[in-house]
């Protein structure tokens, strides 16, 4: 949106020139620096200017992307360490889902889908060893690194996207067993999360 113009006209006359009060240029100043401002408010509303996503609805989500799997069985789901990953892509059909529904934006989605398949990796396959976890933990750093770069996000928000994924990979006590055994080999605290 543009400002075309803006025409300010006063018609107080004495004799044929024309004369403008103290008073009168204060009323004229409101309104033009009030339209200038409008203008310049109007002209940032591009792309450039960073607005938080909105949700949509897990069944939204699958209407807007058929390639999302179905929703699975909380109780099947999570009877094992790995749950169910339907399209064989290597996050969790119910993590999958998740970061479709929660976030918007094609960039967001890839960096996550990239972390969750580093964090499903520790538990399709535990490591048994320091070098097996310091090389699952590069994959996931990598990862993370890129969420923290991401055009106006700030490294708050990205933080904030990383704990809650988080909580979704490792979402019942045997998760969390795996991923403390994982962190004891990193060292007992280095890892990312």
């Amino acid at each position: 949106m543009f400002c075309t113009g803006l025409l300010v006209e006063v018609s107080v006359r004495r004799g044929s020139r024309v004369a403008v009060t103290g008073k009168q240029r204060a009323h004229i100043v409101g309104p033009v620096l009030g339209a200038v401002l409008w203008c310049i408010l109007a002209a940032c509303t591009g792309s450039l200017v960073y607005r938080p996503e909105k949700k949509i609805a897990p069944a939204a989500a699958a209407e807007l992307n058929s390639s999302l799997p179905p929703m699975p069985d909380p109780k099947v789901n999570d009877a094992t360490l790995a749950g169910i990953d339907t399209t064989g892509i290597g996050v969790r059909d119910d993590v999958h889902i998740w970061i479709y529904t929660n976030y918007t934006t094609t960039v967001k989605r890839t960096i996550l889908m990239t972390m969750a398949k580093a964090m499903q990796d520790v538990l399709l396959s535990p490591p048994r060893t320091a070098e097996e976890a310091k090389s699952l933990d590069h994959s996931y750093k990598d990862a993370a690194m890129m969420l923290k770069v991401v055009r106006g996000l700030t490294q708050s928000e990205a933080s904030q996207m990383d704990e809650f994924l988080f909580m979704q990979e490792f979402n019942t006590p045997e998760r969390m067993k795996v991923y403390l055994q994982y962190n004891l080999l990193l060292g007992g605290g280095n890892a990312a999360h």
